[in-house]
């Protein structure tokens, strides 16, 4: 009997839970940084006790995540390597999750990477992004995106800087036999192909089985906008559109030419006349006589008529110009003139 019964403690102890159990590693944890972000701004994530050599994504999602991609903002998301440590850092920019918060930050092993499948996630709160419930059976919405255009443009003020204004109009089809109620409809604009920044998008309300309802989102882009930009989005969280439209702004361009065009011809008119006075300034300066303007010139014309000749010889001149300026002549500054002058005389044939 003492047999038996040391072989069924020894059995017992045997199967009860040992130490090593209670000393077991916690799985992958991930930690954000700050907790509350705008949408627009960087997150830090880090994440600790993945397995070395991972391919991690992390991304922000709402509904906490329940229902996997569909409630997180997956063209925001960033991948990373994760060390032999079992850790990695990476900064994530906040985008507007398809889902209501509460939001979180969800960091995923990719199915191709080399470590087992794996996730974890840290609350993300984000100013002005709508709360609301967290339901976790939901059926997949099927629906298809009919057209996905952009109306409007090519206003007069657009044309010289003015804010470009466009209208994107989404007509997204039920293909399911149930109604889609209340689905989330985002959408951003965006440089390029990458639509980053938020738009307000309508209430979506409800659409019947085989009925397609019409939604308008106004897009509005900064003054003197240029280039290719793009508007894109996503219905329900998994049905995305998108659509592109270019503006340039060839008024205030051409105006902008016009302008450096006038610029050149006043900086060459004052070149001119720079170098005008200075030739004068240089003239002045050697001493050459001014010659004979207007009322003067018009009495030594009739003067040298008068004489019933063609030319005055040079002593005639200087008492004319004597005469008619009340004063004496620089006869070195006459010769020089007269070098220069068209007039004839008598000591030097024109």
């Amino acid at each position: 009997m003492r047999a038996l019964a040391a072989a069924c403690a020894w059995l017992l102890l045997a199967s009860a839970p040992g130490p090593a159990h209670a000393g077991a590693p916690p799985g992958p944890g991930v930690s954000a940084e700050p907790a509350s972000a705008a949408v627009g701004t960087f997150v830090r994530v880090r994440g600790s006790a993945w397995s070395p050599g991972t391919t991690v994504q992390a991304e922000v999602c709402g509904a906490n995540a329940v229902h996997g991609s569909p409630d997180c903002d997956t063209p925001h998301a960033v991948t990373a390597l994760v060390a032999p440590a079992g850790r990695f850092e990476a900064g994530l920019t906040v985008g507007e999750p398809p889902a209501h918060c509460p939001c979180v930050v969800r960091v995923s092993a990719l199915p191709d990477s080399a470590g087992p499948p794996a996730a974890a996630t840290s609350p993300l709160a984000i100013p002005g992004h709508p709360d609301g419930p967290v339901l976790r059976d939901v059926t997949p919405v099927r629906a298809d995106i009919v057209s996905a255009e952009l109306t409007g443009g090519g206003r007069r003020g657009e044309l010289f800087g003015g804010a470009p204004r466009r209208t994107l109009v989404v007509r997204v089809r039920n293909a399911g036999a149930e109604p889609i109620v209340g689905a989330p409809l985002v959408a951003r604009w965006g440089a390029g192909d990458v639509p980053d920044s938020p738009l307000e998008a309508p209430a979506t309300g409800t659409i019947q089985p085989g009925r397609t309802a019409t939604y308008r989102i106004q897009v509005r882009l900064p003054s003197a906008s240029f280039g290719r930009f793009v508007v894109g989005g996503r219905f329900a969280g998994s049905v995305p559109f998108q659509a592109a439209f270019t503006t340039y702004p060839w008024g205030l361009l051409g105006a902008n030419v016009v302008a450096a065009l006038l610029l050149l011809i006043g900086v060459r008119i004052s070149l001119r006349r720079r170098t005008a006075r200075r030739r004068a300034a240089v003239q002045a300066a050697a001493g050459a006589a001014p010659p004979p303007r207007g009322r003067e010139l018009d009495e030594l014309i009739d003067h040298v008529r008068g004489l019933g000749r063609r030319s005055i010889d040079r002593e005639e001149l200087v008492a004319f110009l004597e005469e008619r300026r009340g004063g004496p002549v620089d006869l070195a500054a006459l010769d020089r003139y007269l070098g220069l002058d068209r007039f004839a005389v008598s000591e030097q044939e024109r």
